[in-house]
Parts: structure tokens; C-alpha cells; sequence
């Protein structure tokens, strides 16, 4: 099932419960759990695997440029921004995609996998990061990618 880029349609998925929403702009509210702007664009093989129709090794991925692009785009009007760290930026992003390519998603290069896919869900990047304790008492989630905006 190929959908991707149909009449500037896309995929996007919920960084809190992993809902995958497929059309031409991401929902305000996640349906499944409430959350407020809480999507991310994501390529059609993290929705395909995420949703089971495809395997870890089928479907287009997103190269470091998109990867980092869709970073940049979910922080546009939020409390948080990227990491002013170019270099560390630059190794999450590799180790992110490292990552998918072994496990098909794009899980956290700073945490570990347990082998269940159901759990490790919730460590795809980026994750639910705000519910972390290092957003609660730095101002970034686990692997610094994301901080909180100066005001």
C-alpha cells in the first residue's frame, strides 16, 4: 500500500500515542488522545511499520536533510526549540537513522530498545519528551535534542 505524496498528502504521527493521520495537514488535536499539536511528518515506512503493513526494510525513508527539516518544522510555534548544538544535532539525527534502519523506526539513539515493538514505540524520535523528568528539571528531553524556548 503506497500513499505517500498522493495530491500533497502525507503521514503524520501523534508524538504522544503514536496515531498515524494520513492528509494534507497534520490534525490540532490528536483524536485518539487529546494532545494539542502534537504531530510530527513522518515517511511513509514509519507509518507502514508502525501500522504492521510494512516490513523493517520496505518503504522509503527519510534521508538526514528531511529527518532534520521535520525536526525543525515540529518546533515551529511551541514552547521548545532544536538544540543550538549544530554538532549534536548532527549526531542524533545519525544515530536516529541508524536506528532505523535496524529497527524500521526511529527510535532515540540515547535509549535503549527492548526488543518489544509495542513498547518500544514509545521511544521513537521525537518521543513524548514533556512527561520525561529532564524536560521537568533542564529543559530538554533525554537526548537534548529539544529545549525549552528562552523567553
Amino acid at each position: 500500500m503506497r500513499c505517500s505524496g498522493l495530491r500533497g498528502k502525507t503521514f503524520y504521527r501523534c508524538t504522544v500515542c503514536n496515531d498515524i493521520h494520513y492528509g494534507n495537514i497534520a490534525p490540532k488535536i490528536c483524536p485518539t488522545c487529546s494532545s494539542k499539536d502534537a504531530y510530527v511528518h513522518i515517511a511513509e515506512r514509519e507509518a507502514g511499520v508502525i501500522l504492521k503493513f510494512l516490513k523493517i526494510e520496505e518503504g522509503k525513508k527519510f534521508n538526514e536533510n528531511e529527518v532534520l527539516k521535520t525536526f525543525e518544522d515540529f518546533t515551529k510555534s511551541k514552547d521548545f526549540t532544536l538544540n543550538p548544538d549544530k554538532e549534536r544535532i548532527e549526531l542524533i539525527v545519525q544515530g536516529v537513522l541508524e536506528h532505523e534502519e535496524q529497527y524500521g523506526l526511529k527510535h532515540c539513539p540515547c535509549r535503549m530498545t527492548s526488543g518489544n515493538f509495542d513498547e518500544d514505540l514509545s521511544l521513537i524520535c521525537p518521543c513524548n519528551f514533556k512527561v520525561q523528568n529532564n524536560w521537568k528539571e533542564i529543559g530538554e528531553c533525554w537526548c537534548g535534542l529539544f529545549i525549552k524556548r528562552k523567553e
